[in-house]
């Protein structure tokens, strides 16, 4: 049985938030029953929206491994605390306490981040609709930042992971981390499935955590054209763009020439 871990922004969704072209395989994904985890920097809001929209019913993984949300009963017996339809296990650190530590920085520094900006000053930096970069904004686990001093970043280096990513820094708690939640939904697997092969797609710097604990790790390129400088053994490199690359993977390592 194959599992799949897919970062989302620049991979399965392309610069323009759309999953287009990777409509067909995922179709075929969800025939042959395949689980489609997203791991990425995305919100539980953000991504219940995307999941509903392809019909994707399995477990996510929020805010750069902050917490992972697993549908009540998924695997049979339950393995976090029940909130809602959920069973969740938090790894992170709430915002409010990384928000404490942004608002002490601010007294002497210059950074911004997302609980800073009204709704349109979000849109205007993301490119995101209003209604998308209020979810965006409704953070649980860790904050976006969109400016700051490198100072302010040394700072919260000391208590918080931080992520330097293509265009904004992510501030996370110290024990969120994507390689440790794709490893445990991967326990969870192989404990109701037996035999689990795990493929982990990313395409960035901040996806090295899920890739490095996957059995077939795989990248495709960025909006450059290039793939991100990643030494990982046995990285496959998928020639494409986001969502194009990401069905190039899938072709490639799960589907045969007859499904396609």
């Amino acid at each position: 049985m194959y599992v799949i871990f897919t970062d989302l922004d620049n991979t399965l969704l392309d610069s323009r938030y759309s999953y287009e072209d990777a409509k067909d395989v995922l179709e075929i994904l969800k025939e042959k029953e395949i689980p489609i985890v997203f791991c990425s920097a995305k919100t539980k809001y953000e991504q219940e929206v995307i999941r509903k929209k392809i019909g994707i019913k399995d477990p996510f993984i929020v805010e750069d491994g902050s917490a992972i949300y697993i549908p009540k009963n998924y695997f049979g017996s339950r393995k976090g605390k029940v909130i809602d339809d959920y069973e969740v296990i938090v790894l992170g650190t709430k915002i409010n306490k990384i928000r404490e530590e942004i608002e002490k920085l601010q007294r002497k520094y210059h950074i911004i981040g997302y609980q800073d900006m009204s709704i349109k000053e979000i849109s205007e930096v993301t490119g995101l609709n209003f209604k998308d970069s209020k979810l965006a904004k409704n953070r649980e686990f860790s904050e976006t930042i969109v400016e700051a001093e490198n100072k302010a970043i040394e700072e919260l280096k000391k208590k918080f992971n931080v992520v330097i990513g293509g265009r904004f820094i992510h501030v996370f708690g110290k024990n969120a981390d994507k390689g440790k939640a794709v490893k445990l939904l991967t326990k969870f697997y192989k404990e109701k499935y037996g035999e689990v092969k795990t493929i982990g797609i990313g395409d960035s710097y901040t996806d090295e955590p899920m890739l490095r604990v996957v059995d077939i790790p795989a990248i495709v390129k960025g909006q450059d054209g290039k793939w991100v400088n990643l030494k990982i053994k046995n990285l496959y490199r998928a020639n494409g763009v986001g969502p194009k690359g990401w069905s190039k993977v899938i072709k490639k390592f799960i589907l045969s020439d007859k499904d396609v």
